[in-house]
């Protein structure tokens, strides 16, 4: 396990770098988020390249990649986290939750739109149906990890300036 501690850690400085940090210590949630927004983003890019090659039902298979979030549990805290952690962890959650609740509804209001009023189906193919699970779940992996980082970084912001 350690060499994907190592991974999960660079990740985390590669991010704090990026988003401005330095030397700035990465707690474990973003080392959570960094190790979520990779698993996520390999899963839309993976299924990106699939598509046109496999066909769109085949590379759904991708989205199997957002189960690299899993790992993020094995990321440990060094410390308790305090309020104002555990308040950015919430908001991030919402967040995430509220983007993929979006996405969600678009998602199904879609397939109704194209079914009903393009084509003059009446019925839902059952196979459209999971196309809305994986946008809902991606979008919420993605919002979720994208809101911890801006969040973290408007914290040493307000520490800095």
């Amino acid at each position: 396990m350690s060499g994907l501690y190592y991974i999960m850690d660079t990740g985390a400085y590669i991010g704090a770098d990026a988003l401005g940090q330095g030397d700035q210590q990465v707690n474990a949630e973003q080392k959570r988020a960094m190790f979520c927004l990779i698993g996520a983003v390999l899963a839309v890019v993976a299924f990106l390249i699939l598509s046109p090659i496999v066909g769109p039902r085949a590379a759904v298979g991708a989205f199997g990649l957002l189960g690299l979030a899993g790992f993020g549990g094995f990321v440990r805290e060094k410390e308790k986290p305090d309020e104002r952690d555990a308040a950015i962890a919430g908001r991030a959650t919402r967040i995430g939750a509220m983007a993929s609740y979006g996405v969600f509804i678009m998602a199904s209001m879609g397939i109704w739109h194209v079914r009903f009023l393009w084509q003059h189906q009446q019925e839902v193919s059952v196979h459209a149906l999971p196309w809305v699970t994986y946008a809902g779940a991606a979008t919420f992996f993605l919002a979720r990890s994208v809101a911890v980082l801006v969040l973290y970084g408007r914290r040493v912001e307000a520490d800095n300036g």
